[in-house]
């Protein structure tokens, strides 16, 4: 535990919590390269010519966002199809270790905690329903549906986490493991730790504009309660 994750908390009065990564593995069952694979399939099927770039691709949210580009009147089926994919998912999801002890040492320390994601908030409350955890959070801010440009870095789901529990984006702190994440938290006037548990990740999300970087949910937890 380090004195900078500490303050960090100590000036934050409500945690954003991303949720692949920092709550669950949302594709540890079915993986993310199937989803997209899917996707793509679906865009070919209706007669679209795949961008280069786009062919290569194996992340479904990346595929969802390009398309509102290259082929913006199939984002709404594009959107129903992966909703679908993510709900189903979310029924064989890998929870995160430590995370419900850090969800615990929030609600002891009076710290709300929203879900601030761009998997979508079906799929989440879905996850949250299977693990028991729904209780333990003030709120589930998903993707906006079929306005992938609004998804992070864009600022917006911050703006609603922190309107859901009244506490300004300056007293809220951001945990995720992306630099989308780290760009919205900034974006929003939020601080910002990084999730790192992967090897290399603490050193891209310092780039991304990190506040504080951790490999471990037991370390935040630890500093949560050492923030009282």
């Amino acid at each position: 535990m380090t004195e900078t994750l500490v303050e960090i908390f100590r000036q934050s009065r409500a945690v954003l919590l991303d949720f692949d990564g920092p709550v669950c593995s949302v594709f540890a069952g079915l993986p993310a390269p199937v989803v997209a694979a899917r996707l793509k399939q679906l865009l070919q099927d209706q007669g679209v010519e795949l961008p280069r770039d786009v062919v290569e691709l194996d992340d479904p949210l990346k595929v969802l966002r390009r398309t509102a580009v290259f082929a913006p009147e199939m984002v709404d089926k594009v959107e129903t199809s992966f909703m679908t994919y993510e709900i189903e998912a979310a029924g064989s999801a890998r929870i995160t270790p430590g995370v419900r002890e850090l969800l615990d040492a929030c609600a002891e320390t009076g710290r709300p905690v929203v879900i601030v994601s761009n998997n979508s908030e079906p799929a989440i409350k879905t996850f949250l329903g299977l693990a028991d955890l729904r209780e333990r959070v003030a709120g589930v801010v998903g993707r906006p549906i079929s306005n992938p440009i609004e998804m992070k870095p864009h600022p917006r789901s911050l703006f609603r986490a922190c309107e859901m529990v009244d506490v300004p984006p300056g007293e809220a702190v951001l945990i995720g493991d992306s630099d989308f994440d780290m760009q919205a938290a900034a974006n929003a006037g939020s601080r910002s730790i990084a999730y790192a548990d992967a090897p290399g990740k603490d050193e891209s999300l310092t780039q991304a504009g990190a506040d504080a970087v951790t490999k471990s949910m037991q370390e935040l937890t630890e500093a949560i309660r050492a923030s009282r």
